[in-house]
């Protein structure tokens, strides 16, 4: 979308001749912010021991394997299948840090730094292939601003080789760059939301709106939540609306159905159980609108003037209350 440095002068009330200056700052996420490494070391003809390494960037941190009610998406490791093995035991890794999480509001268990999971796997059958193994890992990162979604990777090393690293299988798939700059109209885009009923952003015309791109899965989005019941009961008077974008599988080239719909079904839980009384958008019709704006990790949040025009790119709840203040504060 924009990039640093790129500025935009914005006409919020034609009435008054007033405007603003927005500068874009470009997505603070890495592309790659954990770099997996995997090696296989044969202990005799029917045992093989691997270790699987991650190593975390500076600032964000990898969930560990125990899932968590209501928590975030715990790392996954599997043997891809037609391979004749089969992990034989437990997993064994260090202790990860163990914290209440604010935004899951729930204890939740993370490794920084660097981790090394080591999985027994024995001869299930005949191997086709003895000298080659392949593995998959589901698994997601966040700092403590932003999340990616959760990640798909398969890896594939030799049998006492030098073992291999992932570089760019674990970049997950990307929505397209948004055409759409600071100014433009927004294009019409129908959604469903949560009880079923089909909506269009047209609808809104009028009003300013927000677009908030979230999922279940996103700690930040949720910490967001309490601040934008504010803003929207302050301002909802005024002119203004929400629509909350459900977006369990933004970003992610595989998602098995049990994930989405365990992750559609949190995501219901969460907008009753916290008091959200503006419109959701389901999954299927969130993410062909989160690929037109380009949006690759959450939160993500766009504001939307009373013509349709996009204002900005909102990155605190504490912007999104300046704009609107100026946004709303005319009448046209």
């Amino acid at each position: 979308m924009w990039r640093s440095g790129l500025c935009a002068v914005i006409l919020l009330a034609a009435s008054c001749l007033a405007s603003v200056e927005i500068c874009a700052q470009e997505n603070e996420t890495s592309s790659n912010p954990i770099k997996w490494t995997v090696k296989a070391s044969s202990l005799d003809a029917a045992r093989i021991n691997i270790e699987l390494t991650a190593e975390i960037e500076r600032g964000w941190h990898l969930y560990s394997t125990e899932k968590v009610e209501g928590g975030p998406s715990p790392t996954r490791i599997t043997l891809l299948p037609g391979q004749g093995l089969e992990i034989s035991g437990e997993i064994d890794s260090p202790a990860p840090h163990s914290a209440y999480d604010p935004n899951f509001q729930v204890a939740t268990e993370s490794y920084e730094g660097s981790v090394t999971f080591k999985i027994p796997v024995k001869a299930a059958t005949a191997r086709a292939d003895p000298g080659k193994l392949r593995l998959q890992v589901r698994y997601q990162s966040c700092t403590a601003t932003i999340c990616l979604p959760p990640q798909l990777l398969e890896l594939e090393t030799v049998v006492n080789g030098a073992g291999t690293k992932s570089v760019a299988t674990d970049k997950p798939e990307t929505a397209s760059g948004s055409t759409l700059i600071v100014g433009a109209v927004v294009p019409d885009f129908e959604f469903d939301d949560f009880e079923g009923k089909r909506h269009t952003l047209a609808e809104f015309r009028g009003r300013a709106v927000l677009l908030d791109f979230w999922a279940s899965w996103c700690s930040p989005c949720l910490a967001d939540i309490p601040e934008l019941k504010i803003v929207y009961q302050k301002f909802h008077p005024q002119g203004f609306e929400i629509i909350g974008m459900n977006s369990e599988a933004v970003g992610q080239k595989d998602v098995d159905a049990e994930f989405l719909k365990s992750g559609e079904a949190k995501a219901r839980e969460i907008a009753g159980t916290r008091g959200v009384n503006w419109l959701q958008s389901v999954n299927a019709t969130s993410l062909p609108v989160a690929s037109r704006f380009g949006v690759e990790s959450l939160p993500a949040k766009f504001l939307i003037d009373r013509e349709g025009r996009l204002v900005a790119r909102i990155s605190k709840v504490s912007e999104l209350e300046a704009l609107l203040g100026r946004l709303l504060g005319s009448k046209r």
